[in-house]
């Protein structure tokens, strides 16, 4: 059983896999690298009640860290499936890449937000560094620590000690779930596969990117942040 789920079919979508670091692929991710920046400037500017600005200049660099990561993840991972898995159903990379997006939208998220609500108060108490908090907020709450480490850092230091951590956890739950994507191929591939069938984007590899890495981003990444 785990075998068949993990064998698609003859290729939904035939015509060839699109490049995503061609001349073009680069050009189209730049451009959805400043939709996330615009998205994040037009969600805080909507926040009630708004972040001081230095809170949200953190967070939302932060935010774009990650996203820049977790988007270098998913092209990681569908050339590596794409190449891995040198069959005609099974190569295409947009499709692969879809898979890992989608992936992040409905699993990854919140698998690292419950990990982050997890870790938080052991990490404050722990070391003093309360994520989210970059003016030293956190350490009034843990003076048995000792001195605590935002009182001790810059701001660009405890930005970078946050940064990593959530890093480290974008990383961890992203491996576990593309075991779990990897042993679903057989129906994620073939779903994306067959969606981009149906709205004529085989055989044509630029619309196939634009699709994967502009237009569903687009809507997803807005509901990620």
């Amino acid at each position: 059983a785990l075998h068949a789920m993990s064998a698609p079919p003859e290729s939904a979508c035939p015509g060839g896999t699109c490049q995503l670091f061609g001349l073009f692929g680069i050009f189209v991710q730049g451009l959805i690298g400043a939709w996330c920046a615009f998205t994040l400037v037009v969600l805080w500017r909507m926040e009630t009640p708004r972040r001081s600005f230095l809170t949200w200049l953190g967070d939302m660099s932060k935010q774009l860290v990650g996203a820049c990561w977790g988007h270098f993840m998913n092209i990681f991972v569908a050339i590596i499936f794409g190449e891995a898995l040198k069959t005609d159903a099974t190569n295409n990379e947009c499709v692969w890449y879809l898979v890992g997006f989608m992936s992040d939208i409905l699993i990854v998220t919140f698998l690292c937000w419950w990990l982050n609500s997890f870790l938080r108060p052991h990490i404050r108490e722990l070391c003093g560094i309360d994520i989210g908090d970059y003016e030293g907020g956190a350490g009034d709450s843990s003076e048995e620590a000792g001195a605590p480490l935002d009182k001790q850092m810059p701001f660009w230091m405890m930005w970078s000690a946050q940064t990593g951590i959530w890093l480290l956890i974008m990383t961890f739950v992203k491996v576990v779930v593309s075991v779990g994507v990897f042993y679903s191929q057989g129906v994620l591939y073939t779903a994306i596969a067959a969606s981009f069938h149906g709205l004529g984007l085989c055989h044509h590899q630029r619309a196939q990117l634009v699709a994967s890495v502009i237009v569903v981003p687009v809507i997803g990444d807005a509901f990620q942040f």
